[in-house]
């Protein structure tokens, strides 16, 4: 079972121009040109996106639900689960291609980055990152009940994790998150049932 955790207990990755903390509720309004991107085809480092950042044990679970208006290229929210600035995994929507896409970057060292179709009639996403000993598995619920997206090759050591919002190329994109849940690994955690 996951145990709801209040939003005001986190700590700020980046400070977002405008945001709203409470218990239950987060808002964000993301500064100019924020993300985060390490070498990859572009060659530049970014490590400038918003989270609220929360201590986690090796291995967890965690989850959000959020919703925003995704317009501008490579606008992002979701999940962060961040180690140091060369290890990390972000998990959410990301605008790109003229849609709204459910995308993963895992970074080691560099990022790659892996996106699919999102379904446009929703508005609320929920997105869960499982650490378990061997692998980091990224599920998303939108229409239709849980997605994998990917099973990624990451070992969580020490890490934290929370909401984060980007804006790559823009700035003011204003996001919503709620039901920010926490909980250990279940015995199978691949497949996810409500």
């Amino acid at each position: 079972m996951l145990e709801l955790i209040p939003f005001d207990g986190g700590t700020w990755l980046n400070p977002p121009v405008e945001s709203q903390v409470t218990s239950d509720r987060l808002t964000i309004e993301t500064a100019a040109q924020t993300d985060f991107w390490r070498e990859t085809h572009y060659g530049f480092i970014h490590s400038s996106g918003h989270a609220l950042l929360f201590d986690m044990p090796d291995q967890f679970v965690a989850e959000v639900t959020f919703s925003g208006r995704f317009a501008s290229k490579y606008e992002q929210a979701g999940l962060l689960l961040w180690e140091d600035e060369t290890r990390w995994i972000k998990a959410g929507i990301e605008y790109a291609d003229g849609r709204a896409n459910f995308a993963v970057v895992t970074t080691d060292g560099r990022s790659d980055w892996s996106m699919a179709p999102a379904d446009t009639s929703v508005n609320d996403w929920t997105v869960r990152i499982t650490a378990t000993e061997t692998a980091v598995i990224i599920h998303v619920r939108g229409v239709g009940g849980w997605q994998i997206l990917r099973v990624a090759n990451f070992v969580s050591h020490g890490s934290r994790i929370g909401p984060m919002a980007c804006s790559p190329l823009s700035e003011g994109l204003q996001v919503a998150f709620s039901d920010f849940r926490v909980g250990p690994v279940p015995k199978e955690p691949l497949y996810v049932s409500d």
